[in-house]
């Protein structure tokens, strides 16, 4: 209903909104009195496995700014990123950090071990969490954090079906590190 913007700022602070103002127009006037989603993202942007970090931290600026440019219902995103060098006590740091900021959802981590880490501290604080690329199983293990990828089991069962169902070889070799847990995982 037609409110006038007092009273949906009012019902957007949390007060009773007026008799048939809708949440919509509570939630508009409150995108429109500069509210903001507060996304973080984790991942190695140094190091050996920088190269994983620095794509999902790229492709994440791209869609911010690309979402920005007409905003969530007026809401605005800010995004922020730290680098966890793919250690698990450093993303940890890196998640307390954002935490201490006022993030509202996590991007990451980008890989395993340190999204393990994270997965239960966000659970703790019933995070949305979503991993890119965590591949192992243990990184979705919890309700709240959801991957994007496949998991290294589903991996390595979805390569051997997709080469029997097209004969590409009638023997097959698998080499891998069984000291490297993504390896191993596979």
């Amino acid at each position: 209903g037609g409110s006038d913007s007092a009273s949906t700022t009012a019902a957007a602070a949390g007060e009773s909104k007026a008799e048939g103002e809708s949440a919509a127009a509570g939630e508009s006037s409150a995108a429109a009195d500069g509210a903001v989603f507060k996304i973080g993202g984790i991942g190695p942007v140094t190091g050996g496995a920088a190269v994983y970090g620095l794509a999902v931290q790229h492709g994440a600026e791209v869609a911010v700014k690309e979402i920005n440019e007409a905003g969530i219902n007026g809401a605005q995103i800010e995004f922020q990123f730290q680098n966890d060098e793919h250690d698990a006590e450093k993303s940890v740091n890196a998640y307390n950090t954002l935490k201490d900021w006022g993030m509202q959802a996590l991007v990451g981590t980008t890989t395993s071990a340190p999204c393990i880490a994270v997965a239960d501290k966000t659970a703790a604080d019933n995070m949305f969490q979503i991993t890119p690329s965590g591949s192992a199983v243990e990184c979705a293990a919890n309700p709240n954090v959801f991957r994007v990828c496949y998991s290294d089991p589903a991996q390595g069962t979805a390569s051997a079906k997709y080469i029997g169902e097209h004969k590409l070889a009638s023997k097959v070799a698998v080499i891998y590190d069984s000291s490297d847990v993504y390896s191993s995982g596979i």
